[in-house]
């Protein structure tokens, strides 16, 4: 299966170019099959190389690879099961509770959300997805504890700029990216059916320090293998109705 690895922080500047000013007028961005049928039901598979989890002050969570499976609950919402692979962290091995060795998993109770993503309160609309992790993560990395919390938005993109919408697709990035050590590059997100952009932050705690603090995920994913729930493998498009 294909795998995309790291792309460089240039997407401030491709963003820049390519944003729209935000309207006052709620999101409506949806996924349907080609063409217009429901996407309830649709599942969809993940992978990626070297994903990492930096704080703020720079601790890092390095994982060698990634592995997803997803499934479309809505045209906006769905569940997705992570699975990181081959992780370390200060030298050492880190896993969460019944995983194996090095893999880090997170339940297929993990929500993912479309919406158009913001670079200010009032330049994006940027097509994205947010993971909302719902519980507090617990790892441990050979029993020194990394606890992660909070949500995070990637966007989507193709051949490196946001995904053009009312076009199928087979395959598409899923990129979450830094501006700096801890600094999620997309913070704001504006949900469909929503008029106000929601800020969203990933935070991790080390070591059972005082206080939680900032931290950013940064991997570019491929997501794939779209196959609707009758098991046919199908194309998806984004549309704002």
């Amino acid at each position: 299966m294909k795998r995309i690895g790291i792309v460089g922080l240039f997407l401030v500047a491709v963003f820049a170019l390519s944003a729209m000013a935000a309207s006052s007028a709620s999101a409506d961005l949806k996924a349907q099959l080609k063409g217009g049928g429901s996407i309830v039901g649709t599942t969809f598979l993940s992978t990626a190389t070297l994903p990492l989890l930096i704080t703020h002050n720079g601790s890092t969570v390095h994982c060698k690879h990634a592995t997803n499976h997803g499934k479309f609950l809505t045209a906006t919402l769905g569940d997705i099961l992570l699975r990181f692979l081959g992780c370390t962290a200060l030298g050492l091995k880190c896993n969460t509770t019944g995983a194996g060795e090095e893999e880090i998993h997170l339940p297929l109770s993990t929500l993912f959300h479309l919406g158009l993503a913001h670079l200010t309160s009032t330049i994006g609309r940027i097509p994205a997805v947010a993971i909302l992790l719902g519980n507090t993560i617990e790892i441990s990395c050979q029993g020194v504890p990394i606890k992660v919390r909070g949500s995070v938005i990637g966007a989507l993109q193709r051949n490196g700029k946001p995904v053009p919408l009312n076009t199928a697709f087979e395959d598409v990035n899923l990129n979450f990216q830094q501006t700096a050590n801890g600094l999620q590059h997309l913070r704001l997100i504006l949900m469909p059916g929503t008029t106000g952009l929601t800020t969203y932050d990933l935070e991790a705690n080390v070591n059972n320090a005082a206080n939680f603090e900032l931290a950013s995920e940064v991997v570019n994913a491929l997501l794939d293998g779209f196959t609707t729930s009758g098991g046919v493998a199908t194309q998806i498009e984004l549309v704002e109705p």
